[in-house]
């Protein structure tokens, strides 16, 4: 391939709508008003839906998809154009789509992006996160989680009805990206919610960084009674909610919420998780600190079952998830 790109190629990468690029990248952005975006890493890098972005903290911005690969990933003009055109944009999910107000209410499902099989996620989640495969076919069983035609894993936020109310995809192929790999929360998810996983009839309530996580804290432990969130990051307001959702569910269950067990706070062992912590645990009583050996609950699972594997030792657990 030639260093130039043609006058087709750089009008098609011109077209390109900017926050719908940076999903197709996995780059973790959230909207923080009717027009306007954030990147969660880098809190004053702003994006306008219009295409225009400014980073504050350098002084440098720019206009459309362009300009932002070649500044934020520092590619030539030829190679920014170029990756610009090899991602896959998925206009149902939309900047535009999100200029509208969304609640679990009016989130909608792109249920067309799923394959009818798990074949490609089984094979990742398996053998490069550990995850026991008969915890993966309870998963799927639960449809709690699905693959997408990009080999993505789909997982599926879930109210207390069972109503969709927002999703995760986690890429399983590496990327050229900060992240390593495409990482996204699907736009118009419910922010307030998560990825769950109920086990039995829970009366306590864990919360994690991302869905990975939380299954592999399951897959470690195997805890009974307890109600597993993803918080996709670290959102104070996703712990308030999950509280509240729990003690409704338990009184759905005919369970009284004087028989609540407490919080697990099990956010990665580093400074952000235990910062996190200590904030949760300042405004709610029975609050436990659970913290991983290593960085975080996935980490310690692929630790014990690559070394468990090497031993010829297999967990032989029954499996209990609940939708």
């Amino acid at each position: 391939m030639g260093d130039r790109v043609d006058k087709k190629e750089i009008d098609t990468a011109s077209q390109v709508n900017l926050v719908e690029y940076l999903q197709s990248k996995g780059e973790p952005i959230i909207k923080t008003g009717n027009a306007y975006y954030k990147h969660q890493e880098h809190d004053s890098l702003v994006i306008n839906s219009d295409g225009r972005w400014y980073w504050n903290s350098r002084s440098i911005g720019g206009k459309g998809a362009i300009s932002f690969a070649r500044e934020f990933y520092n590619y030539s003009f030829q190679n920014a154009v170029r990756d610009v055109n090899n991602q896959e944009i998925t206009h149902s999910i939309s900047a535009e789509a999100n200029q509208k107000k969304t609640n679990s209410a009016t989130f909608k499902y792109p249920k067309y992006f799923e394959v009818d099989h798990i074949n490609n996620i089984t094979n990742y989640l398996v053998h490069e996160r550990g995850i026991d495969e008969k915890v993966v076919l309870a998963l799927q069983k639960h449809n709690l989680i699905a693959e997408d035609q990009k080999k993505n894993v789909v997982f599926k936020w879930r109210d207390n009805d069972g109503h969709i109310i927002g999703a995760d995809r986690q890429g399983t192929i590496k990327m050229n990206n900060k992240r390593g790999s495409f990482k996204q929360i699907v736009t118009g998810s419910d922010l307030k919610n998560g990825f769950r996983i109920d086990i039995g009839q829970p009366k306590k309530i864990a919360f994690f960084e991302s869905p990975i996580d939380a299954i592999s804290y399951y897959d470690l432990k195997r805890p009974t009674d307890i109600r597993l969130v993803s918080m996709s990051g670290l959102r104070e307001e996703s712990v308030h909610v999950g509280i509240h959702q729990l003690s409704l569910q338990m009184q759905k269950n005919g369970i009284d919420f004087k028989e609540f067990q407490g919080i697990i706070i099990a956010t990665d062992n580093d400074q952000a998780g235990n910062d996190f912590a200590e904030k949760v645990a300042a405004i709610y009583e029975d609050v436990v600190r659970e913290k991983s050996m290593l960085k975080d609950w996935n980490d310690d699972l692929k630790e014990e079952r690559f070394l468990s594997e090497n031993n010829s030792v297999s967990k032989k657990q029954s499996i209990e998830i609940e939708r």
